[in-house]
């Protein structure tokens, strides 16, 4: 797979990408709430967001894409493709890496759950626009995680 194809590949299952991650980050920010036994307006709002009404997952495009830019020129190797092992293709290990290793390092970070969220206005925020900003200038400068997932990723969200 040729990198134009590749970032094609990405551009094209960005909404995708972008919603699971609002959807991961609202399912850790309910557990908290329900955890502390939290009840407010902000929280009932929160648990219908993307259930009763669509998510607009625009504001997160371009952090996103932040992120797809570095997995690009950092990770990605037109090389491993040339052995045809399908699970080590390029578009499959991009979406082991996004949902397995990416999104619970980044859910591990109580500001970047809750900038996603503020970002699509899930969250209470005068400036839903800062938090997107906030989130590019994070990724930006964040250390990707390295490229071995771990154990029970899915338990990263539970906690």
């Amino acid at each position: 797979m040729h990198i134009d194809e590749f970032r094609e590949f990405q551009r094209q299952g960005a909404t995708h990408d972008v919603f699971s991650l609002v959807m991961t980050c609202r399912r850790k920010f309910l557990n908290a709430a329900q955890l502390l036994e939290l009840r407010s307006d902000a929280i009932s709002k929160l648990a219908s967001f993307g259930v009763d009404a669509p998510v607009d997952v625009w504001p997160l495009l371009t952090p996103f894409s932040v992120l797809t830019e570095r997995y690009a020129t950092q990770l990605f190797s037109p090389q491993e493709s040339l052995f045809q092992v399908p699970s080590e293709k390029q578009d499959e290990k991009w979406g082991r890496y996004f949902h397995h290793i990416l999104v619970p390092h980044l859910i591990a970070s109580d500001e970047v759950v809750r900038n996603v969220l503020r970002a699509v206005r899930a969250l209470p925020s005068q400036h839903p626009e800062q938090a997107a900003v906030a989130l590019s200038q994070h990724f930006t400068e964040m250390t990707l995680p390295d490229t071995s997932p771990p154990w029970a990723p899915e338990d990263a969200v539970d906690y």
